[in-house]
């Protein structure tokens, strides 16, 4: 893990970028058990250690110990409902088909009688595959329930869920990304790989516990080289074409913002779930069924209309 700063011209300001990467939610966990040091010119009360629990959660070491799958406030709720989602993509999975052939792994009797040449099944060929990046900003207005972000983390795994059964790979990364005067911070944790099977346990962490972005995100920051005096609030969330200039965002990549910002109001998941959808506009690239509408066919589970 390497501290990188650069330069970013933007609207006729120059600002320096303090970004650092973690390949992994390990590495950020053994970078942070080593204890780095804290830029105590800029911050000489590190909030990670001192914020209160009922804001940030547990304490620190104790939210460094939860990146190896350890963190389950609320993780049975998340399950229930991921699986309830999951019983409407049935609907969405595109499976390969047999097809009549000349050549293939099982006979077509009724050909074969009627004397034509396709006398075998195949299976129908799979897509090219492709791969997809998948973004999620952390940042999220103080008003934000535990519910919205509950159900964005649902979401955002279920989406990877439909992409993979339309055979494209996903990289899936979390990241901060705040400003202050003349300064930028960038973080950025990856969580998943193509190919790789999605770690639910662990990803809900990050995805949803406020330890991971009121101790483990800000103790990263306060070991920035900072020379800027971040102040009590540690900076604002980085303006969205800041962003994508900062990062290097490329064309095709789904950045998931914070839930109000794409319809999640945390009531009802499902429709959650269409307004998530509508709002990615993914339809040409996999199919996605209209939860709203699942919700009142007889493939709902009896009684769980509108649970939260």
């Amino acid at each position: 893990m390497q501290i990188r700063s650069t330069a970013l011209s933007c609207a006729g300001k120059v600002y320096k970028v303090y970004r650092v990467d973690f390949n992994s939610l390990t590495e950020l966990e053994v970078w942070l058990s080593e204890d780095p040091e804290v830029n105590e010119k800029v911050f000489p009360s590190p909030k990670s250690a001192y914020m209160p629990e009922s804001f940030a959660g547990a304490p620190l070491d104790e939210a460094i110990r939860y990146c190896h799958g350890g963190y389950t406030k609320g993780f049975p709720m998340f399950m229930q409902l991921k699986k309830e989602l999951e019983r409407a993509n049935v609907k969405a999975m595109d499976l390969r088909r047999s097809v009549p052939a000349v050549v293939g792994a099982r006979p077509n009797v009724p050909n074969f009688v009627a004397g034509t040449p396709k006398t075998m099944y195949r299976l129908d060929r799979a897509k090219e595959k492709k791969f997809v990046d998948v973004m999620i900003n952390l940042a999220y207005p103080g008003d934000t329930t535990e519910e919205q972000i509950r159900n964005r983390g649902i979401l955002t795994l279920n989406l990877i869920s439909l992409f993979e059964q339309n055979h494209m790979g996903v990289n899936l990364y979390v990241f901060e990304a705040s400003f202050f005067a003349g300064e930028i911070f960038l973080a950025e944790i990856r969580l998943k790989r193509p190919g790789e099977a999605t770690n639910v346990g662990k990803c809900y962490y990050p995805l949803c516990g406020k330890e991971f972005v009121r101790r483990l995100l800000v103790r990263v920051k306060e070991s920035m080289p900072f020379r800027e005096k971040w102040g009590i609030g540690y900076g604002g969330v980085l303006p969205e074409e800041m962003l994508r200039q900062c990062m290097n965002i490329k064309e095709g990549t789904i950045v998931i913002g914070p839930p109000d910002e794409l319809g999640i109001q945390g009531k009802n998941i499902y429709q959650d779930a269409d307004a998530f959808f509508e709002h990615l506009e993914l339809k040409d690239e996999i199919r996605v069924v209209k939860y709203a509408e699942y919700l009142g066919s007889k493939d709902h589970p009896v009684g769980r209309t509108n649970r939260r």
